[in-house]
C-alpha cells in the first residue's frame, strides 16, 4: 500500500526565548522652548545595552488606570536628582511619555549631585534614569513595578506645591543690568511672591493601626440613635471594593500573541498572576480553567476543559 503527499507535513513552530528591552519607542522631542530645553531624542542610543526583560504589553489605557494624572492644572516644576554618579546621566519617564530626555547637570555647591528641573502634571508618574548608557533606577527614590513587569521609581506631584526655588532665583535676580531693565514687571511680581509665601497644606500620613474607625463603632449603636443614622450615611457613601485586585484583571490568555501563526507562544505574564486560577464562562456546557506557574526563567500555562454535564 502506498501513500501520496502533495506536500511535506507541517511541523510545529520552534519555541525560541526571546530577548526583550523595557520601555517604549523613542522619537526626538518635538518642542524645546520650555524648561527642558536640553531635551534630546534616545534613539541614538538604541543599541545600548539593556537587561532582558519582559515585553510590556501595556496599552495607554493601562496606564491610565495605573497613574492618576491631573492634565488640567497646570505643570509644577519639580526637581531631579542623582546621587550615584556617572558622566552622562539623563532621565526619562511618563512626563515625557517615554518618548523624550533631559539631561541632569552637577548642581552649584553640591559635589557628587546630578541635578535637573522639569514640568510635571500634578499626580503619579514613573521615571527611569539613563546613566552612562544604561537604564537604572535611584535608590533615593521610592521603586514600583509597572503593568510592564519593569522596575521603575515614582514620584508624586501635588498641584498645591509652589514653583521650585531654583527656578525662582533665576527670575529674581537678572544675568545683567540690561536684562533687569528690560524686566521690571516679572522682577517686581516675584519680589511680591517672595514677600507673601504660599501656605502648604500637609497631608498627614497614613497609618494601620488596630483602632476601629468611629462611625464603625457607632453602627453598632440602636437603630433609633442620631450616630446610627450618621453611620449608616457614611456607608452609603463609600466605593464598593472591587471583585479582584487590579492585577488579576489582565490575565494573558485574554491578550493578543506574540506570533499570530503559534497560539501556543504567550507573552510574559507579570509575577502578580502565578499560581491563580483562573475560570472562563461557560461556553456550549463547557468550563475552562487556567493556571500559570514558572520553573527558573520558563512559564507555562496549562488549560483544562471539563463539560458541565459530567
Amino acid at each position: 500500500m502506498s501513500y501520496q503527499m502533495s506536500r511535506p507535513p507541517r511541523l510545529p513552530l520552534p519555541i525560541e526565548e526571546e530577548i526583550h528591552t523595557p520601555g517604549s519607542p523613542i522619537v526626538a522631542p518635538t518642542n524645546g522652548n520650555d524648561i527642558g530645553d536640553d531635551i534630546s531624542a534616545l534613539d541614538e542610543l538604541s543599541g545600548l545595552p539593556r537587561r532582558t526583560s519582559g515585553l510590556s504589553n501595556a496599552t495607554e489605557d493601562d496606564d491610565a488606570e495605573e497613574l492618576r494624572v491631573d492634565k488640567t492644572r497646570p505643570t509644577v516644576p519639580t526637581r531631579i536628582e542623582w546621587r550615584q554618579g556617572g558622566q552622562k546621566v539623563y532621565v526619562t519617564g511618563t512626563p515625557f511619555q517615554w518618548s523624550r530626555k533631559q539631561r541632569l547637570l552637577p548642581a552649584n555647591g553640591r559635589e557628587g549631585i546630578l541635578e535637573t528641573v522639569i514640568p510635571v502634571f500634578p499626580g503619579t508618574h514613573h521615571i527611569k534614569f539613563l546613566v552612562d548608557g544604561s537604564m537604572q533606577t535611584s535608590p533615593d527614590l521610592p521603586t514600583t513595578v509597572d503593568f510592564g513587569n519593569n522596575l521603575v521609581n515614582y514620584i508624586e506631584v501635588s498641584g498645591d506645591e509652589p514653583a521650585e526655588q531654583g527656578v525662582m532665583s533665576e527670575s529674581l535676580h537678572p544675568k545683567s543690568d540690561k536684562e533687569a531693565e528690560t524686566l521690571p514687571s516679572r522682577q517686581a511680581s516675584c519680589v511680591e511672591q517672595e514677600k507673601t509665601p504660599q501656605k502648604k497644606v500637609i497631608v498627614p500620613v497614613e497609618t494601620f493601626s488596630d483602632k476601629l474607625p468611629q462611625y464603625l463603632s457607632d453602627f453598632d449603636q440602636p437603630e433609633d440613635s442620631q450616630a446610627y443614622r450618621l453611620a449608616s450615611l457614611a456607608l452609603e457613601k463609600l466605593p464598593n471594593p472591587p471583585s479582584l485586585p487590579g492585577f488579576l484583571t489582565k490575565p494573558i490568555l485574554n491578550n493578543t500573541t506574540l506570533i499570530k501563526d503559534d497560539n501556543s507562544v504567550l507573552n510574559m505574564p507579570n509575577h502578580t498572576v502565578l499560581n491563580h486560577l483562573g475560570t472562563s464562562s461557560i461556553k456550549n456546557n463547557v468550563l475552562a480553567v487556567s493556571a500559570t506557574t514558572r520553573y527558573r526563567n520558563k512559564y507555562v500555562t496549562t488549560i483544562i476543559y471539563k463539560p458541565t454535564s459530567d
